[in-house]
């Protein structure tokens, strides 16, 4: 009998979420944009599969009808027809079950259909370059490994973010700190010992003391630390080395297409971006190492975090059950500045960033555990997403190069840091071997404004003002990294001229008190927009 009550609840619960899944009726807060419908297996799977199509046409022969003008129209056809599709995705269709994922389709329509026009387009006939493959070779490096002279930026202008070496040293000046200590009191203890036989006891104690003590701390510490920094990536050199030729038979350009297609940063092509490419020094993330990632760092502040932003809406966001209508829930996503105290929104604004940066490791570690098994293949190969400290990150830039993930990064360096380094170029007469750095950061982030704005448009019913939040926050970022790279040069420029070194001991407390103020001060914008999109509110499951 109980069997049968599990098996029907069973059944019921499948039914239960089988209606929600093709139930048309946007969830409560979701307002989709006006005419568009309910996302369909079709469309959603149509895209991706005519670019892949498209990709196998693309490199160049063998075997030689690729060349053709034929084929390469057909290339085209298909290209410009995915294209298409991946830009119609967040404008023609929803999500009704999920404000979240109506969000992602606009992230994902946006940018699949700027990277066919990227593949097909812009790279083959604006810079004569098709993405080749290229082949990594690691071995194994000590650690810590032999100092090098590099440029601050190249790998970030910090400690290696794994390496415990650091902890050895600490452990090391311990212990010596408390087998000095409890040696002095030996030998104090031991010369009044001479004139007393209780002296002699206490100082026989003593040097057991000295025996135990340093060991039994050291070896406290040195548990602790391992068990929070947990087992190391494996450090490496790498070495990477383009493919001779193009791929051979069609299993090969089968294999070639299906990697490109799935890799945002380029790993195992010439389109990698600059966060893989920081050094030949790496880390190949281990399975145990990336399980150690999710349990105590990922897991932890995505609960906690979560928890913040739970807490926050139902105390101050969320709107009692008897009160129902559009004009109740019109009010709801206006009480970000109305409801919350200062400090709540700072707070709910450092939780949002918290839960975002752990959702991108909890996938990242997961994904590089399911496919560690495809390895060597670039499919298996997962660099670090953050390639620094929180703690190491002394300004804003340095947060946006090297503390954030750089999934996007080849969307904004061909839609906004190439138009923005032209645009200043051409404003300020500079050549093109000169450095245009502030049309590259300014384009940079003006394309991350747009980009952002353009998902959370799909969720706010298609209106660009409700969604100037997320635009607000990633241009005033850029305008930040252009104030701190100027005053930084003139502070430079100052000390220089007075005869005192460049860098002081508290400058790394300036900045980081001034890009956790950025991060905190602009973000309440980025925020407020999700509370009025109505994220925060699926966040905290209400």
């Amino acid at each position: 009998m109980c069997s049968i009550t599990m098996a029907s609840s069973l059944v019921g619960l499948i039914i239960h979420f089988h209606s929600l899944l093709i139930d048309p009726t946007p969830r409560p807060g979701l307002h989709p944009i006006p005419g568009s419908e309910p996302l369909t297996i079709g469309a959603a799977v149509l895209p991706p599969a005519i670019y892949y199509v498209a990709l196998l046409l693309l490199a160049p022969p063998p075997p030689p009808i690729i060349d053709s003008i034929y084929v390469k129209t057909i290339r085209n056809i298909l290209a410009l027809a995915a294209g298409i599709l991946f830009f119609r995705l967040p404008l023609a269709y929803h999500v009704p079950q999920s404000i979240g994922l109506t969000y992602q389709l606009g992230l994902v329509g946006l940018y699949g259909g700027c990277r066919v026009v990227d593949a097909f387009f812009i790279s083959p006939y604006c810079f004569k370059h098709i993405p080749r493959r290229v082949q990594y070779v690691h071995k194994p490096r000590d650690e810590p490994p032999a100092p090098e002279i590099i440029k601050e930026w190249s790998d970030g202008g910090v400690k290696e973010p794994y390496s415990h070496q650091e902890i050895r040293t600490s452990e090391d000046a311990l212990t010596a700190r408390i087998a000095t200590g409890t040696d002095a009191i030996q030998g104090a203890l031991t010369n009044e010992g001479k004139r007393s036989s209780i002296s002699d006891n206490i100082g026989h104690v003593a040097r057991r003391m000295s025996n135990s003590i340093p060991t039994a701390a050291s070896d406290s510490y040195l548990a602790l630390q391992r068990t929070l920094s947990g087992p190391d990536p494996q450090p490496v050199l790498e070495t990477a080395m383009t493919e001779s030729g193009w791929p051979h038979s069609l299993r090969d350009r089968a294999s070639w297409a299906l990697e490109l297609e799935l890799s945002m940063r380029g790993v195992g092509f010439t389109w990698t971006t600059a966060d893989v490419r920081h050094t030949r020094k790496t880390w190949l993330p281990t399975v145990s190492n990336r399980m150690h990632s999710i349990l105590v760092y990922a897991l932890p502040v995505l609960l906690a975090s979560w928890f913040v932003i739970s807490s926050a809406y139902v105390r101050y966001l969320g709107t009692p059950a008897e009160m129902v209508g559009p004009e109740i829930e019109r009010l709801s996503r206006e009480l970000f500045d109305d409801a919350l105290p200062l400090p709540v929104q700072l707070l709910l604004t450092g939780a949002l960033g918290a839960f975002l940066m752990a959702a991108f490791s909890l996938g990242h570690s997961l994904f590089a555990i399911i496919l560690s098994p495809l390895a060597p293949s670039p499919l298996a190969f997962f660099p670090p997403l953050y390639s620094t400290r929180i703690w190491d990150i002394t300004s804003v830039r340095k947060f946006w190069s090297y503390g954030w993930h750089r999934l996007f990064a080849r969307l904004f360096l061909v839609y906004g840091v190439w138009p923005g380094e032209w645009v200043e170029r051409k404003l300020t007469g500079k050549r093109n071997d000169e450095p245009a750095d502030v049309g590259k950061v300014l384009g940079g982030f003006l394309s991350s404004a747009f980009v952002h704005s353009f998902s959370v448009r799909g969720v706010l019913g298609g209106n660009w003002r409700s969604a100037a939040g997320e635009a607000q926050f990633f241009a005033l970022n850029g305008l930040a990294v252009v104030l701190e790279g100027a005053i930084i040069r003139a502070v430079k420029r100052s000390r220089k001229r007075r005869g005192l070194n460049e860098t002081m001991w508290y400058d790394g407390w300036i900045g980081r008190i001034w890009w956790l103020t950025v991060l905190l001060g602009s973000g309440r914008n980025f925020a407020r927009g999700w509370v009025k999109s109505g994220l925060v509110r699926e966040i905290a499951y209400q």
